[in-house]
């Protein structure tokens, strides 16, 4: 057996340099988090060949006495901690005092550090975690540190190292959680002389978010803040239309130090069931404030993995507070129309060729072809008596009627933006509603209506002339109106409908587009979410074999079978089905209950549950194309408008509503700049 030896001190180092200090954002990281416990306001990174060249972290903190920065390249010297009963509360980003002897193990370090008051600096040259040289330095206050050649006694974690613009990128997204985290802090973050992003530092989040990440993520999310609780849940998250196709943007910050985490993911996710893009994720910049003693933050060297006494709990916060933020969403999606471009025909190089005009000749009088007409005769032709002609008749005026309205319309009644009008003919048969489900229950104000003879059997009506009825327009232009058959908060008009598909709704200073398909489809999921589904008796039942465990499983979970539609009893071996939703067709039976059973099997899924409901409310939901009554029209908008804050994306996540404002259209016809 081989002999067993101590390890040398420098292998050591490198050996724990290796854990802690793995690529250069690891090594920003832990001296930037430093700077933030030292208090500092202002803190400055540049990086050079990303970050494996030249690392220089400068910061205005409280800075480091000659003696205190000797012991700081010491492994495991800190001043964050001191017993063992400090680890169950810690409130400070470092407290193992292995990241400055771990960065200095693998990389040539100048120091320079300020304490406030003193009249001079120390600066300090470190190699390979031994201190070169020190000396009495003019400096500012607070602590810069310079790490260059990272890396550079390792060869073998050099070789691997990823291109130099990875690894730059690798390091800007450390800079931009740390900037996220602290709000109040201003970081400006340069590389290769150019700077990628600078925040002020005024303890506004948005603004930090938009210095950061750009304006369109600032302007797509909404504030969060809700305490269940011990826990306090508050900051950004991404309006469901906003989403991304991986979870880069999803931020989470436990007690102000970034952290990823399956537990605060799912609770975020969890609040988008059914309002956003399948497949895609939503964005946050989330801060979880609980008391540290209820989590663990000693679990992995980089501090990027926690535990927590009570999951649940702590998922249910984040749940809790998405869905309050999303609650103040109305899912109306701003149509930004682009500047129109006047474009100017192109220059042809050709050269234009001038051609010369004939010289103008004088004009020369004409003699007339006859004579000319004496002054007597002109007299003698007035006095004669002029021969009686036929009556011209006058044109009859012509009144078009508008396009909205059919000509037959008149308007009776108008009084608090009510507006009633005339039936278009004599039956008092009510017009047939397919869509009766949607139409709100509303008692509306009684009105009075103006008297309007009717002719009856003994009389018959006045035959009225054509032209007295154009005259009588004529003197009293009608003016046809939509008719309001419902109120809301702020007037609105339906204008019309697009390729059978989109209600254009006029409210205010907007017009708004809404998908048709999506509210029904939205408004009939929720109302299949709140209640039983309607079940249909089979002539003759259906028997089916999924398989031993599977019909167990279904026998078992019959009663929540039975609120989707599904009777059944076991029949030997087999299931016999009795009664099926009556959305569904008989040969969709047996898949359906196949995936329940699988699903069941593992406990319930809720996600299953969700998609068994979208495929039952697309089926009874009005189709994209087909034709929509006036009346259907009437009855899905004044919906929307009473459940606004509940209808704002279909069950699959797009939106239902898009507007388009009156200042973007004036734009386009160029009526305002």
């Amino acid at each position: 057996m081989p002999e067993i030896r101590l390890l040398d001190s420098s292998v050591v180092n490198l050996i724990a340099a290796g854990e802690v200090v793995d690529r250069p954002a690891s090594a920003v990281k832990e001296m930037v988090e430093n700077a933030i416990d030292a208090g500092a306001t202002q803190i400055s990174v540049e990086i050079r060949r990303g970050g494996l060249g030249l690392i220089r972290v400068s910061d205005n903190g409280c800075g480091m006495s000659a003696e205190n920065a000797r012991r700081a390249f010491l492994k495991h010297a800190t001043s964050k901690i001191r017993t063992e009963d400090d680890l169950n509360a810690i409130a400070t980003l470092g407290f193992r005092g292995e990241a400055l002897a771990a960065v200095s193990a693998v990389s040539k370090i100048t120091l320079i550090t300020k304490e406030a008051g003193q009249t001079t600096g120390t600066r300090f040259e470190v190699l390979e975690g031994k201190i070169e040289s020190e000396e009495e330095c003019g400096c500012p206050d607070g602590t810069t540190f310079t790490v260059q050649d990272l890396f550079f006694n390792t060869p073998a974690r050099l070789k691997f190292m990823k291109s130099e613009p990875a690894e730059a990128g690798a390091v800007q997204a450390v800079m931009e959680r740390l900037a996220l985290s602290h709000p109040r802090i201003a970081f400006r973050f340069t590389s290769n002389g150019s700077e990628r992003f600078f925040t002020p530092g005024r303890g506004d989040l948005v603004e930090t978010v938009f210095s950061v990440f750009g304006k369109e993520f600032a302007e797509m999310s909404i504030i969060a803040d809700n305490t269940v609780g011990d826990i306090r849940v508050h900051g950004l998250v991404g309006k469901p239309v906003y989403s991304k196709a991986n979870r880069n943007r999803q931020i989470f910050f436990l007690n102000g130090r970034y952290v990823r985490s399956a537990v605060l993911t799912t609770g975020l996710e969890n609040s988008y069931q059914n309002k956003m893009l399948i497949g895609r994720v939503p964005v946050c910049v989330l801060f979880v404030e609980m008391p540290p003693s209820t989590v663990d933050v000693n679990v992995h060297p980089g501090k990027l993995e926690v535990k927590f006494a009570d999951e649940n709990a702590v998922a249910y916060a984040v749940r809790k507070a998405t869905e309050a933020a999303l609650c103040g969403d109305n899912g109306i999606v701003e149509i930004k129309m682009e500047k129109p471009s006047v474009v100017q025909p192109p220059v042809s190089p050709v050269k234009a060729t001038v051609t010369k005009l004939p010289k103008e000749e004088p004009v020369r009088p004409v003699k007339p072809l006859t004579p000319p007409i004496k002054s007597e005769t002109i007299k003698e032709a007035q006095k004669a008596p002029v021969p009686p002609k036929a009556e011209v008749a006058k044109p009859k005026a012509v009144i078009i009627p508008p396009i909205s309205e059919p000509p037959q319309k008149t308007v009776l009644s108008e009084k608090s933006g009510w507006t009633i009008s005339a039936p278009k003919s004599k039956d008092t048969t009510p017009a047939t509603i397919v869509f009766h489900d949607i139409i709100p229950t509303v008692q509306a104000t009684p009105k009075t209506l103006a008297h309007i003879p009717m002719p009856t059997a003994k009389t018959q009506e006045p035959k009225i002339e054509p032209k007295h009825v154009i005259e009588k327009e004529a003197e009293q232009p009608v003016v046809c109106e939509e008719p309001m058959l419902f109120r809301s908060e702020e007037a609105f008009r339906i204008v019309g409908e697009a390729f059978n598909c989109y209600i254009l709704v006029e409210k205010g200073e907007e017009i708004l587009f809404i998908d048709k398909h999506a509210l029904h489809e939205r408004m009939n999921f929720e109302r299949l979410r709140k209640s039983d589904i309607p079940s249909q008796t089979l002539l003759h039942p259906i028997v089916i074999h999924l398989g031993i465990q599977e019909n167990r499983t279904l026998t078992e979970h019959a009663d929540v079978l039975s609120r989707f539609g599904f009777i059944l009893e076991s029949f030997g071996d087999d299931l016999l089905i009795r009664e099926i939703p009556s959305l569904i067709d008989a040969e969709h039976a047996e898949p359906l209950l196949q995936q329940f059973a699988d699903a069941l099997s593992l406990g319930r899924d809720d996600s299953l549950m969700d998609r068994f409901y979208y495929d039952l409310a697309c089926k009874a939901s009005i189709r994209s194309g087909s034709k929509t009554t006036r009346l259907e029209l009437e009855g899905l908008v004044a919906e929307y408008f009473r459940r606004e804050s509940e209808l704002q994306y279909c069950p699959h996540g797009r939106p239902i509503v898009f507007s388009l404002s009156k200042k973007s259209v004036e734009k386009q016809f160029k009526r305002l700049k």
